[in-house]
């Protein structure tokens, strides 16, 4: 019996993993830049309803919905705005995710609000928006925006 007993204890041993090996070695997440794509960028008049504000869109409706609030306006002028100004109007949601920027109105032309960098860190993605242009050029009210395209973001957006 008390061979049977080191037998099994000597093939318990022998059986045993050396947990003394380094395991794999966690590799810290690297931020990277995100390119966008160019949806539209420029100056409403102000006319348009739109609140100054920072908006994801993941979804055909809310960005149809965006489109049309400034469509309206332009409509009593025989113009389709976001068709004639924007870049693209058609999204696939399923791809992409939209950033709308939108500043306040101002009272004078010369301005902007630019999304200056958009950088995916481990926990969120953080989009920085400068006011590249400041100016005071003509007394027409104006509201800059800038509104881009990422692919399909899963993590929470942040704006500086």
């Amino acid at each position: 019996m008390k061979n049977l007993f080191l037998l099994f204890v000597g093939f318990i041993i022998v059986s045993c993993e050396n947990n003394n090996e380094p395991g794999p070695t966690t590799i810290p997440f690297v931020p990277v830049t995100i390119t966008p794509s160019l949806v539209g960028k420029g100056n409403l008049n102000g006319s348009e309803g739109v609140n100054q504000q920072n908006t994801i869109i993941n979804n055909e409706s809310d960005w149809n919905n965006l489109k049309n609030q400034i469509d309206l306006y332009y409509q009593l002028f025989g113009i389709n705005y976001t068709e004639q100004y924007f870049e693209e109007t058609i999204i696939n949601f399923d791809n992409f995710t939209v950033i709308a920027i939108f500043d306040q109105v101002y009272p004078n032309r010369g301005h902007s609000i630019d999304i200056t960098s958009i950088i995916e860190y481990e926990n969120n993605i953080i989009i920085t928006i400068e006011n590249l242009l400041t100016g005071n050029q003509f007394s027409a009210s104006s509201q800059p925006y800038h509104i881009v395209k990422i692919p399909k973001a899963t993590k929470p957006i942040v704006f500086e």
